[in-house]
């Protein structure tokens, strides 16, 4: 079974946009759903989007939307009988002897013997700015939900708080929504995702890595310094990083990587959460005309006054205070990792009960290394498992799809093989499982 809130499942919000100017921040040869098939992606646009479509093209989201769902569906016409796709919200779990009932907000209940968490990112944590309130009408305090920029375009001027991957989208959807004004970027340091370039790379030698981030700068710096005398450049070393990235993180003591979480955080993603040379080149040209402008500080006070908003922000070097008077504010600071604050009524059940915590940095849960959810007491549970973001804190990349296929395809194999072999009668997929929870 399936439980989806959206009309059509598999999009998610990165790949539910219709908007073509939001392109994938990965090349077309490495989002192949499958890892021992990597050209399966480029064969299917090929096929079914455009036959000049060439492996190292970043391609529309809209258009890879469709291949997770064209995917979906070859998998469905295979076993048919044997799924159900439930449009609805899980707000509950518990357990009942050794299965799982899920509660739906429309009062409906399944049971199932397995129950995977595939909830992707949430949306921003909401700013907390003095003088900013619920009632604040010039705020939009999440850029993807539905509507959130539709009367933009006779706006004179927007700030977007934050300035990574999500302040490039909204960036790009206002200007094809006709906003013709000026778009001010505010965040602590200032600094915009970096372009890709076409740069082959080596595999990463990790004999030994430093324990400390203050080592691991030094020793990416040395190989940036390497790079750079053989005619490369730094994207060659943090493209080697990505197959060691995780084993990395997971090396590192827990101090080491809050120190990393608090000073590197963000040239870390700016480096390696890349923006194709297109995307790049438009906002390279309205940084130039001054329709993007560029701020770095912190926002110490919002107020609205009449149709406008007055943002006062500390500037992060000198410490001036200066002020913005603009249209709208919108919060593109990224999704909220932190699910003690996210407001998923499913995610609180969980803690509410003891059958699931936080990870000790809060970017996540808590997660064994197959994948387990681990409860309040941090044992294992027989039942529950988590993908993508929720994993995190354990594995810190683990929201791209070359992570994600790796972590689907060992969850399955886990699933299928922890499973009787009557799973015919072990899986709720019919009514007669449905009317007897029911009743």
């Amino acid at each position: 079974m399936l439980v989806e809130r959206r009309p059509v499942p598999g999009r998610g919000v990165a790949y539910g946009t219709q908007f073509e100017g939001h392109l994938l921040n990965v090349r077309a040869k490495n989002m192949s759903a499958y890892a021992d098939a990597p050209d399966h992606f480029v064969k299917w646009a090929q096929r079914h989007y455009c036959s000049s479509v060439k492996a190292d093209d970043f391609l529309p989201r809209p258009v890879y939307g469709q291949y997770v769902s064209s995917q979906l569906r070859e998998a469905i016409s295979l076993s048919a009988s044997a799924f159900r796709c439930i449009q609805g919200e899980a707000v509950s779990l518990e357990q009942v002897a050794d299965r799982c009932l899920i509660h739906l907000a429309n009062g409906q209940a399944l049971l199932a013997d397995k129950v995977v968490l595939a909830l992707g990112n949430f949306p921003p944590a909401d700013l907390q700015i003095p003088g900013k309130t619920t009632a604040s009408a010039r705020y939009v305090a999440n850029p993807w939900s539905p509507n959130a920029l539709n009367d933009s375009a006779a706006d004179r001027s927007v700030l977007l708080v934050g300035s990574g991957l999500t302040a490039v989208d909204v960036t790009l959807e206002l200007r094809a929504r006709g906003f013709e004004g000026t778009i001010h970027i505010l965040s602590r340091r200032g600094l915009l995702p970096q372009r890709h370039a076409a740069v082959p790379f080596p595999p990463f030698q990790m004999d030994h890595t430093p324990q400390t981030v203050r080592g691991l700068l030094r020793m990416i710096r040395l190989q940036v310094k390497n790079a750079e005398e053989r005619g490369s450049n730094w994207r060659e070393v943090i493209d080697s990083l990505r197959p060691v990235t995780q084993q990395i993180w997971r090396s590192l003591p827990q101090v080491e990587q809050r120190r990393f979480l608090r000073h590197l955080r963000t040239y870390w993603d700016i480096h390696r959460h890349r923006i194709a040379d297109r995307i790049a080149d438009q906002l390279t040209s309205q940084l130039r005309s001054g329709q993007i402008q560029m701020h770095a500080g912190r926002i110490t006070e919002y107020h609205e006054v009449d149709e406008t908003v007055d943002i006062t922000y500390r500037v992060r070097k000198s410490g001036d205070i200066r002020k913005l008077r603009v249209d709208r504010v919108v919060n593109c600071t990224g999704p909220d990792g932190d699910f003690r604050r996210v407001g998923s009524r499913l995610l609180s059940n969980l803690m509410q009960r003891e059958l699931a915590r936080p990870d000790e940095l809060a970017l996540g849960l808590d997660i064994a290394d197959d994948g387990t959810v681990l409860n309040a007491q941090g044992s294992p549970s027989n039942f529950l498992y988590a993908l993508g973001p929720l994993r995190k804190g354990k594995l810190w990349e683990s929201i791209a799809v070359p992570e994600l296929r790796v972590q689907v395809a060992e969850l399955a194999s886990l699933l299928v093989n922890s499973l009787p072999a009557e799973t015919g009668s072990s899986i709720s997929t019919g009514s007669e499982v449905l009317a007897s929870i029911n009743s």
